[in-house]
């Protein structure tokens, strides 16, 4: 059932469509004058923007806020004629922010005599490893989700979530959040675990610290930026710190590949979960 409801959301743009035929059918016989406007229209989306301004349609969805069902988010992807998401647009942008993030990450430890580079350590890959390191962080995840309704700090999380996150995500279907998943798993590591953190210790060391503390040093410095860098809610910041230590030592111990693949598939499963938990189902309001 679980998986159904699932698939349900994150399939939305094609049922979004055939409710909002039957939306518009079922306005055009409560409303004479509407009926007729809809008749003359050279624009099938106005009658589409009348009858249902949440339904998700070639792409878009309608943005929510605490007092406006239709209010724009902060992200910047907000079409200014219709008060809706391009998650279209959403999901190329960050892929290309993503990949420049990724190749960049590879020229910077080639300009900087970083060794191995990017692309040496996606080769070392552990499967088992990041089995083992997903565990922590579904269960982290599990904890969030079932006791958002508990505690205030997670209520501000799902709240965030609920208005600025889902509703641009949740329609791309599960290949673009694969794809968004992915994005983020390659960039974010190629750039903290690949070039940052070995980055820093080698920094460090040249200042004259022990290898043990440029090590730490560079872990914990390049955490508290990947922390900072999450903080959609103080209490996020604080989590996304702890799975950047995670990441971290994933990526010394079993190879930069690895991190990348935990990352990867976390986000991908934590999307899932959090749509299936958090968004609601389209077909009450249809």
């Amino acid at each position: 059932h679980t998986f159904q409801r699932a698939m349900r959301i994150a399939l939305a743009p094609a049922r979004a469509r055939a409710g909002v035929e039957r939306a518009s059918t079922s306005r055009s016989r409560r409303s004479p004058r509407l009926a007729s406007r809809s008749a003359t229209t050279t624009t099938p989306s106005l009658s589409i923007r009348f009858a249902l301004p949440r339904a998700s349609r070639d792409g878009f969805v309608a943005a929510r806020s605490s007092t406006d069902d239709q209010g724009p988010l902060s992200d910047g992807s907000v079409n200014a004629r219709t008060g809706a998401i391009d998650s279209r647009g959403f999901l190329r942008a960050s892929v290309a922010f993503y990949a420049g993030m990724a190749v960049g990450s590879q020229v910077l430890t080639q300009f900087a005599d970083v060794h191995p580079d990017v692309i040496d350590g996606v080769a070392a890959f552990n499967v088992d490893a990041a089995a083992l390191y997903m565990i922590p962080l579904l269960a982290s995840l599990s904890f969030a989700v079932t006791q958002s309704d508990k505690y205030e700090y997670l209520r501000e999380v799902r709240k965030m979530f609920e208005e600025s996150v889902l509703p641009a995500v949740a329609p791309l279907g599960v290949l673009g959040i694969l794809a968004l998943s992915c994005g983020a798993g390659v960039g974010e590591e190629a750039l903290f675990r690949g070039f940052l953190m070995p980055w820093v210790d080698a920094r460090l060391e040249g200042l004259g610290a022990g290898a043990d503390v440029a090590a730490m040093g560079s872990l914990a410095s390049t955490s508290l930026v990947f922390g900072a860098l999450h903080a959609i809610t103080p209490q996020y910041a604080v989590w996304a710190t702890w799975a950047s230590v995670l990441f971290s030592i994933e990526s010394v111990r079993d190879g930069l590949g690895s991190a990348m693949f935990t990352h990867t598939l976390y986000d991908f499963l934590a999307f899932l979960y959090v749509i299936v938990s958090w968004m609601p189902d389209r077909e009450s309001d249809d």
